[in-house]
Parts: C-alpha cells; sequence; structure tokens
C-alpha cells in the first residue's frame, strides 16, 4: 500500500518459510480488485473535514476482508492483526479498532454495498469472459443459526425457520445458481430454512439458459410456472396442461431449455447417466465447500435478516475470487 516498513517487517519478508495465512492473503493480494471495490464505497464512506481525519478506506475494507475470510468478529479480527505480522502487513500499518470496523460494516449493511460489489464482480467477471451464463446449476444449503430466543421478542433469530430435512434444524437457507462453466456463482437467494428448493428456482436463473442442472430437491422445476416465464425468451410458448380442479395446474416450456435433475435413487434407471448429472452438479459444491471449510462459515453470526443476507453475499463473492484465483 506504499508504506515504508520497518527493519522488523523486512526481517519478517525475509524469513524461509510463508505460513498458509500468508500464502492466502498473497494470492488475495492479486485478484481482489480494491481499486474498483473502494470506488462503490467511497460515496458513502465519511470524508475528511476539520476533525479527526477518516482511516484510508482500503484499509478499511482489507480489514473487513480479514474477518470475512477467517470469520472473526469486530473484536477477534482486531486481536489478528495485532498477533499476526503476515495479517497486520496485509492490512497496513496503520489498522483500525474493533469500534471503527464495526462502524464501518454496518454502513455497508445499511447501504447494501455487498450486494453491488457482487454484481460489479460479475459483471467483470462476464466482461473478461469467465462467466459465460450457457448453462445454470442451481443449490442450496441450509446455515444453523442460534436456537436462543432469550431476547426481549422470545423469538428466533429473524428470517430463520426450523426445518427437519437433516434433523431439527433452526437456520437460513442460501440458495445459488451456478454457471455451468466456470463453476462461479451468478445469483443469491436468502430464505428461512423451511423453505423448499424448487420454490426459489426462478430466481436463481437469469432467462437465457441452455441447460439447467439440479439435485433431486428440484423435480418439476420443468413444469413451474414462475420458471417457465423465466426462461420465456419469446421463441417458445407456455401451454398449461391441466385445467382439472383435483390436480395443481403445471405448464410446459416449449423453448430448447434441457432440465438436468437427478431421479430419486428408488428411481434410477441408468447410473451413468445419474453420475454424468453428479459430475457437472459437483460444481456447485465446490462452492459450499469454500464458504462452510475454507471461511469457516458454517452457523449465522447475527440476529437480523438483512445482516446475514449482507454477510452471505460478501462471502460468495470472495469465493468467486478464490475459485479464479
Amino acid at each position: 500500500m506504499g508504506n515504508q516498513i520497518s527493519f522488523g517487517d523486512y526481517e519478517f519478508q525475509m524469513k524461509r518459510k510463508k505460513s498458509k495465512k500468508e500464502l492466502f492473503l498473497e494470492k488475495m493480494e492479486k485478484v481482489v480488485p480494491f481499486e474498483k471495490w473502494c470506488a462503490i464505497i467511497r460515496p458513502f464512506y465519511y470524508e475528511n473535514g476539520n476533525g479527526r481525519q477518516p482511516i484510508e478506506l482500503e484499509s478499511m475494507l482489507r480489514m473487513y476482508l480479514v474477518s470475512n475470510w477467517f470469520n472473526l468478529s469486530d473484536e477477534g479480527t482486531e486481536e489478528l492483526v495485532d498477533d499476526s505480522r503476515s495479517v497486520r502487513s496485509f492490512v497496513g500499518r496503520v489498522a483500525p479498532d474493533a469500534t471503527t470496523l464495526c462502524k464501518f460494516r454496518l454502513m455497508l449493511e445499511d447501504n447494501k454495498l455487498s450486494q453491488k460489489i457482487f454484481l460489479e464482480q460479475n459483471k467483470t467477471f462476464t466482461e473478461k469472459g469467465i462467466l459465460l451464463r450457457e448453462g445454470t446449476i442451481v443449490d442450496a444449503t441450509i446455515i444453523e443459526c442460534p436456537k436462543s430466543k432469550k431476547n426481549k421478542e422470545k423469538s428466533l433469530p429473524e428470517g430463520s425457520a426450523s426445518t427437519n430435512k437433516y434433523g431439527p434444524i433452526t437456520g437460513i437457507k442460501a440458495h445459488i445458481g451456478v454457471d455451468k462453466k466456470s463453476g462461479l456463482v451468478h445469483s443469491i437467494a436468502i430464505t428461512p430454512a423451511n423453505v423448499s428448493d424448487v420454490a426459489m428456482a426462478s430466481e436463481l436463473l437469469y432467462g437465457q439458459e441452455q441447460e439447467v442442472y439440479g439435485d433431486s430437491g428440484y423435480r418439476g422445476i420443468d413444469k413451474r410456472e414462475d420458471v417457465c416465464e423465466k426462461l420465456h425468451d419469446g421463441t417458445g410458448e407456455v401451454i398449461l396442461l391441466s385445467h382439472s380442479h383435483k390436480r395443481k395446474p403445471y405448464y410446459v416450456l416449449t423453448t430448447n431449455t434441457v432440465f438436468h435433475i437427478a431421479q430419486m435413487k428408488s428411481k434410477v434407471t441408468d447410473d451413468s447417466l445419474e453420475k454424468t448429472k453428479s459430475r457437472i452438479r459437483s460444481k456447485v459444491e465446490h462452492i459450499f465447500l469454500k464458504l462452510k471449510h475454507l471461511f469457516k462459515y458454517r452457523k449465522t453470526r447475527y440476529r437480523k435478516a438483512h445482516k446475514n443476507e449482507h454477510h452471505l453475499f460478501m462471502l460468495f463473492t470472495l469465493a468467486n475470487l478464490c475459485k479464479v484465483a
């Protein structure tokens, strides 16, 4: 960042072996577009005045990214910067304290800047030909929330719900649409955990897919009215096939979109076909791997829905960058 290094920092840089954390931060230094992201945040950041000057925006952003990468609280991030020379070197010599980082995070949340950063980054991937948008893989994962009701409202965290899909779990569900070719996330939807996967399928499509992949939770996606309308591009028509009051109406899309949805194990007739589907669908699991194992994000940190949504948009943006690094 252009700061003059001390003799201690120089000695640290000359050591023979680098830690995993140091190697990771060096890789992120090369792929994170700090200038573009700072340009998005700067209109909402503090202006220079006659009083105490605000900390440099890029240092604030770097410290905020560290808190996301290592799943730390504001206080934990401050301690890590103080204890780790490699993290301090990444953030800068003038590191913000926990209170300043908290105010910066609140400013990002209130103005929904993580969503803007996510869209801007995907726009860059599209311009570079990395995000092709020829096919989409849809999937969802449950992120557990605290079950405690020891609060003023005596309620669960906002936007969460209980589900028995994998045993009794209380949490939220992150639905994502992933590009078939690159494996990058291009659409996100956050719902309570009890919302079915297929119900949010139309929110994950951009409308020009040639192919759509999904697990068995998306059976019947090709007969949903909202999905058919989303994929209807004027070259075909949406036909209503059932008018019976005893049966729910379903629709058929007469375009070239092909749906590759996994079958239930009891109904599988061609193992080789299911394996082919699974190999392609596995790209979406790579994103969840980075979210839950690389970033250690297995439980929500906040009680408010918009805070958790903001956090997930930023984490998926960083997961995309890790994938192209």
